[in-house]
């Protein structure tokens, strides 16, 4: 089986060695490709690059992995692959803890040094970054994105496609909607409804972008 990463950008070039230093101690998979329809075919760190529509001619051959962190084109990516049959593949980076009880769905990406503890369940085509914390019983929705050093306290549950920026904190027992996006360094004490983009410490609610994009 070979394995391809649909996105060039930062976030591939880091999912390609994450998968790197997976194959140099579990040998997973013979060859590692890109996926960009938005550049002429060739190489990309040594990897080879192609369309999707290229890569659907060997698509038997490969499990995918979704390498964008915006976390409605996550979703619309996941669902591309699905629809047009390709297998989907997560990765988990070596240096992650993650509890033997936690539960980690298809397609979820946990990199470098995170730590998933006990019965803590992420959803379908999840990102989590590196040096993240997701406590004991947490639930987080399919899609969505922790990003390096967020901490989410005890039995939070969270929304499809919620985004939370670069050291965030989730106190613990709070239920956060769909879409919403938690600010770099937002420290957030109440529940949020879906939709909202929240700033500052503790966290308050700010006019945010109407299609709740990040980037």
């Amino acid at each position: 089986m070979r394995l391809a990463i649909y996105g060039t950008g930062g976030l591939g070039k880091e999912l390609l060695d994450i998968a790197t230093r997976r194959n140099s101690l579990f040998s997973e998979w013979t060859d590692i490709w890109f996926i960009n329809d938005f550049r002429e075919e060739g190489e990309v760190h040594g990897a080879k690059c192609v369309h999707f529509e290229t890569l659907l001619k060997h698509k038997a051959d490969f499990s995918c992995v979704v390498g964008v962190g915006e976390p409605s084109d996550r979703e619309k990516l996941f669902d591309k692959l699905l629809e047009k049959h390709v297998a989907v593949a997560g990765l988990v980076d070596p240096s992650a803890i993650v509890s033997p009880s936690a539960k980690v769905g298809e397609g979820s990406i946990i990199c470098e040094y995170t730590v998933l503890h006990a019965d803590a369940v992420v959803g379908r085509n999840c990102l989590i970054q590196p040096f993240a914390g997701v406590a004991h019983d947490v639930h987080l929705g399919d899609h969505s994105v922790l990003s390096s050093f967020c901490v989410v306290g005890g039995c939070s549950v969270f929304g499809s496609r919620v985004f939370a920026g670069m050291h965030s904190s989730i106190k613990e027992k709070l239920t956060i909607g769909d879409d919403v996006i938690i600010a770099m360094g937002a420290a957030v004490f109440q529940s949020l409804p879906s939709g909202v983009t929240v700033v500052g410490n503790p966290a308050r609610i700010t006019k945010g972008r109407e299609d709740h994009k990040v980037f």
